[in-house]
């Protein structure tokens, strides 16, 4: 009968003492090895261990995808540039967010059409026209000169963009169909990503759309228009919400830029104390066919300002009466589709 050895493996006949080494095969007990290497032999630990590094390294690249993609828009909040009037040149957008307008030529001053007066005849809001936008007057019915809106044509390329109301549920439906696309950004104070099927998202149960803005997309590069009012406290000062559009590129069904939410509020500081400020919430988007992009979080639960009724008489700001909204168990959406017309 032939036996191994314990301590050297050598194949011998059955005795007491191993004919290579001489070790007393009998009485040997090989030592034990160490508990690391016990550890890290088994199956289950390289198996787990082989789960985690791929999943650090899934999560690395995530968000290393995450920085880029906030350095783009951090550039983008901090030197993106909307055309201006002013001789072609680019005016920075944090020019447009100072206190006051920006000084254009007389030909081509913005246009700003009263949207509400007190009882005096003062009048209290407005809805701010960029001049690349006013079409001719005989291309505008009676509702779109009230309106101070151009007419989009039938057959031409035009941008839509809703405002809404959309419930915990529906949005939260709506933000991982975005991530799934790649094309989503989650900061502090508001997200926004490209969104596929859009009809689906805005005939969803529990979206309540609010208003309804459409632009043609004419030779015009840059769309802006502002809904809010004078401020009872400082009527040197605009409450609400500008939209930006800056158009880069646009083909038969795809279009591509920036789009910038510039907020003007009453706000709480870190102090306690309710205080005027202005945020600017930015995005870049391509959006074509199916595809649209939408921005949520922009919009403060409360309004803090004295002639709040005057606020909220605006279909944008309507949502501010919604005790859902109030409690936190919805959110304001801005959704933006392109139809690139006939």
């Amino acid at each position: 009968m032939l036996i191994n050895c314990p301590r050297c493996g050598f194949q011998q006949p059955k005795d007491k003492y191993c004919a290579q080494c001489g070790v007393d095969m009998e009485n040997f007990k090989p030592a034990s090895p160490p508990a690391w290497k016990k550890f890290f032999g088994s199956p289950l630990v390289q198996l787990s261990l082989l789960v985690v590094i791929a999943g650090g390294v899934g999560v690395t690249l995530y968000q290393k995808g995450q920085r880029n993609l906030e350095r783009r828009v951090s550039y983008l909040k901090s030197t993106v540039q909307i055309n201006s009037a002013n001789n072609g040149e680019p005016m920075p957008v944090s020019a447009l967010a100072s206190d006051t307008v920006a000084e254009t030529p007389p030909t081509e001053q913005a246009s700003q059409e009263p949207a509400a007066t007190d009882a005096n005849g003062a009048v209290t809001a407005y809805k701010v026209t960029s001049p690349q936008e006013v079409a001719p007057a005989s291309e505008k019915n009676d509702k779109d000169k009230k309106d101070a809106r151009p007419v989009a044509s039938a057959g031409a390329p035009h941008l839509v963009v809703y405002y809404a109301e959309v419930a915990r549920g529906p949005l939260n439906r709506i933000v991982e169909s975005s991530r799934r696309t790649g094309q989503f950004m989650n900061f502090n104070d508001y997200a926004a990503g490209i969104l596929p099927k859009m009809d689906e998202a805005l005939n969803a149960p529990h979206v309540k759309i609010l208003h309804k803005e459409d632009r043609p997309l004419n030779n015009s590069k840059t769309l802006q228009w502002f809904y809010g009012l004078k401020d009872r406290r400082d009527p040197s000062v605009e409450i609400g919400l500008t939209t930006f559009f800056e158009l880069n590129e646009m083909d038969a069904g795809n279009l591509r830029g920036n789009l910038e939410i510039q907020r003007t509020w009453r706000e709480m500081n870190p102090s306690g104390q309710v205080e005027i400020q202005r945020k600017s919430f930015p995005a870049i988007f391509e959006i074509g066919g199916d595809t649209g992009f939408f921005m949520s979080g922009v919009m403060p639960s409360q309004s803090n300002l004295e002639n709040d009724d005057e606020l909220t008489a605006m279909d944008v700001y309507k949502i501010l009466r919604s005790p859902q909204f109030r409690m936190g168990d919805s959110e304001f959406v801005i959704f933006v589709e392109f139809e690139k017309g006939n």
